[in-house]
């Protein structure tokens, strides 16, 4: 069944947010950061962090109480090259997207190194410099293969399921896509910084449509809230967007 998505609000976030609490400063101690880039939230409401320059991850409590820090720079188990982004699944297990080593490492909430998902390459189940990764509520992984300009979708398991894959600028084409998320019915959004555009896929990936044609520059980062409004940090405008979609 065909599907259609309006904008019935954009408007860019003002400076009148209230900042709840800071923690961390450079360095490479605990609680400390080089280069943070991936943030998520786990079921009991623990923040993880991953960091480019320290090729780690690190877990805070809610209040930024410093729990656990885990990785190294390298390309064995549970070390990073470096670590890019992170979700969560219903489990609180964690999917770390590995740019310099083409995979998706998975770890328990406490660090404990569980498996992967791909490795560097081209072919199908394969990644070069993957970044975006969320996972659906069905607990299936979606991975945006940044280098290869395509989405991937594996099982919870790791097995390869679909991919989306085309290079250009045309609907249903990508080029160095960046981020994914997912609404609640499964239709999935995904950002490209060349083609400065999000996209809208059905769960099945058909094309639906570009949010907001012309707004966007350079979009990077993605999320829902609760009530189903899409954030979009838009890079090229040194804004945040929020989107209330009706469909």
């Amino acid at each position: 069944m065909s599907q259609s998505f309006e904008v019935t609000e954009s408007k860019k976030l003002s400076p009148d947010g209230v900042l709840l609490t800071v923690w961390g400063s450079q360095g490479s101690e605990r609680g400390e950061f080089q280069s943070p880039t991936g943030i998520t939230i786990d079921g009991r409401g623990n923040v993880y962090v991953s960091e480019i320059g320290n090729h780690r991850v690190q877990k805070f409590t809610a209040d930024g109480q410093w729990l656990a820090s885990w990785g190294s720079r390298g390309s064995a188990d549970g070390e990073f090259g470096p670590a890019m982004v992170i979700a969560v699944d219903a489990d609180d297990n964690l999917y770390v997207s590995d740019w310099g080593n083409g995979r998706v490492q998975v770890f328990d909430s406490d660090g404990n190194y569980l498996d992967q998902i791909g490795n560097g390459g081209t072919r199908d189940g394969e990644f070069t410099t993957p970044t975006g990764v969320k996972v659906d509520r069905d607990g299936n992984i979606w991975v945006v293969d940044h280098g290869n300009h395509r989405v991937q979708k594996f099982t919870r398991n790791g097995e390869f399921l679909a991919v989306w894959s085309s290079n250009g600028s045309d609907p249903g084409q990508f080029k160095v896509p960046t981020s994914i998320a997912i609404d609640s019915q499964g239709n999935f959004f995904v950002s490209e910084v060349d083609n400065s555009r999000v996209q809208i896929f059905s769960p099945e990936g058909d094309y639906i449509a570009e949010l907001a044609p012309g707004i966007l520059s350079s979009p990077h980062g993605l999320a829902f809230d609760s009530q189903g409004n899409l954030y979009v940090t838009d890079t090229g405008n040194n804004s945040v967007n929020k989107f209330t979609l009706a469909n």
